[in-house]
């Protein structure tokens, strides 16, 4: 399969476009579109100053909340949720194996309670349980989750019309005109995902230069629209955790476009990316596509097997998606119920 490592392919529009209203039809095309070329992934620049802030406040908790002790993070796994609010390591299937490269902080930054009765609750602990804080242990990454997750969702229902204003061109009577700002501004779903990639200590090039997903495996989003920081790279060897560059430059984000060409893509740190899920590709037809991507990780030389062996990788991932309640398959099941199945597909039942 071929590759590709020129970024200069992934489409960007400028923030100050998209709250005007300008017309970027043209670009949400080349991002999302069905065309060979096309990666499903958009860029925003000239964001609001608060951004870089929220980022880098958020992104360095992870490496503190995944260093604390284990009896500490085991207060807030859930595992009636299948583990989707709260910390999670080793329980997703990725690859065919439990998935401990990297840990997981689950919440929605929207709502801590659920806005949903009591047998939506018992039926779909995986979107309508409480939001799960560890207040005693790191009491501050609450109030950062939440306020980069909501700033993230307000870009989002930027992109969002530009999406809809396209898709209801093509499709007028099938379509909705608001079908992804509803989805972004009524829905109760919304779930934020902090991710932290444990260094890998002594793996080399000679045994995973190969291995392109060894980070994160590749997938595709279930939601409708994802929206993604740029990934902080941490030496946690040093005091502060002070964000370092990446230095490996094969290590990070891969796409598979339309065309299934491999596309290595690089978010700058001052921009927010939006993948498209699923769910949206369902809604329209195809006419905007989801993302299959991974996450390849730093590998060292042979001389120097450790030289990364204290390189961790953090981001955070917004996944905003529909209503339990709203049909999304031909066949009429509904999100509550695809979600449930889509995540038969990465978690053991039995755990």
């Amino acid at each position: 399969m071929a590759q590709n490592t020129n970024n200069s392919k992934a489409v960007i529009v400028d923030y100050q476009d998209l709250i005007t209203g300008k017309d970027v039809s043209a670009q949400i095309e080349e991002a999302f579109g069905s065309h060979d070329h096309c990666l499903g992934l958009l860029l925003v620049k000239n964001l609001p100053p608060a951004y870089l802030a929220l980022r880098e406040r958020l992104l360095r908790l992870a490496s503190v909340f995944a260093a604390l002790p284990e009896s500490a993070k085991d207060k807030t796994v859930h595992a009636a949720s299948r583990y989707s609010f709260g910390w999670s390591c080793g329980k997703e299937i990725m690859n065919g194996k439990p998935d401990v490269s990297k840990g997981s902080y689950y919440a929605n930054p929207m709502m801590d309670e659920p806005e949903a009765s009591k047998v939506l609750q018992e039926q779909f602990p995986e979107y309508c349980h409480p939001n799960v804080w560890p207040k005693d242990d790191l009491p501050e990454l609450e109030q950062a989750f939440k306020e980069l997750g909501q700033f993230i969702v307000g870009v989002g229902a930027q992109v969002a019309k530009t999406c809809d204003a396209f898709v209801h061109a093509q499709l007028p009577t099938t379509f909705s005109a608001t079908h992804l700002q509803d989805v972004i501004q009524k829905s109760k779903t919304t779930k934020a995902r902090l991710l932290h990639y444990f260094p890998q200590t002594g793996v080399t090039e000679g045994e995973k230069r190969d291995d392109m997903d060894s980070w994160c495996g590749w997938h595709l989003d279930h939601g409708s629209l994802t929206g993604l920081t740029s990934a902080m790279f941490v030496d946690e060897s040093k005091e502060g955790l002070q964000e370092v560059g990446c230095p490996d430059k094969e290590a990070g984000l891969y796409i598979r476009n339309r065309g299934q060409q491999v596309v290595q893509v690089s978010i700058p740190r001052d921009h927010l990316a939006f993948q498209t899920g699923e769910a949206l590709q369902l809604a329209t037809r195809g006419l905007l596509a989801a993302t299959p991507h991974c996450v390849r990780g730093a590998t060292a030389p042979e001389e120097d097997p450790t030289r990364y062996a204290t390189l961790a990788r953090n981001t955070f991932a917004v996944f905003m998606q529909p209503s339990l309640e709203t049909v999304v398959t031909e066949d009429g099941r509904s999100f509550g119920e695809w979600t449930k199945e889509v995540l038969d597909r990465y978690y053991d039942k039995e755990m």
